[in-house]
């Protein structure tokens, strides 16, 4: 079997070749990130939502990222072990604590970022400049209307 013969003959072909592009892009760095910086996939998504906006709280997280609600508890517990982000009680609401990342969880996020952005660089390489904005305009598109399609 030959990945053309998949990429060819699958009844969903742009959902199966996203799929197999971001699995080729996203799993080495997420072993390459949890081996140099000791931190697994849920705990980058609350460093990258972190790294956007500060005060902000565990059920945001939930909501922009579709991720369940105890995927994200365990990544705050153990982001805030390791010195990455810091809890305090939200000053409005005390039943809720908001969430900051600290300079520690910036400086392994930068580093994380990078490595990702590295290996983007070397995916796109055989795009033109006009493609790679091509590409990035049609994805953009499809990501700002998933309200309109999502399950």
């Amino acid at each position: 079997m030959k990945l053309i013969d998949i990429l060819d003959s699958t009844p969903f072909p742009i959902g199966y070749r996203i799929a197999f592009i971001t699995n080729f892009l996203r799993e080495p760095l997420l072993r390459q990130m949890e081996k140099d910086f000791g931190i697994i996939r849920p705990e980058l998504t609350v460093l990258m939502c972190l790294s956007f906006r500060a005060d902000v709280h565990a059920r945001d997280i939930c909501e922009v990222t579709e991720q369940p609600s105890n995927t994200v508890s365990r990544a705050v517990g153990s982001l805030e072990k390791k010195g990455f982000i810091q809890r305090t009680r939200d000053s409005i609401d005390t039943r809720r604590q908001v969430l900051n990342i600290t300079p520690e969880g910036r400086a392994v996020h930068d580093k994380v970022v990078a490595l990702f952005a590295n290996a983007e660089n070397k995916m796109l390489v055989g795009l033109t400049k006009s493609e790679q904005d091509q590409l990035r305009s049609l994805l953009d598109k499809v990501a700002r209307s998933v309200e309109a399609w999502k399950s």
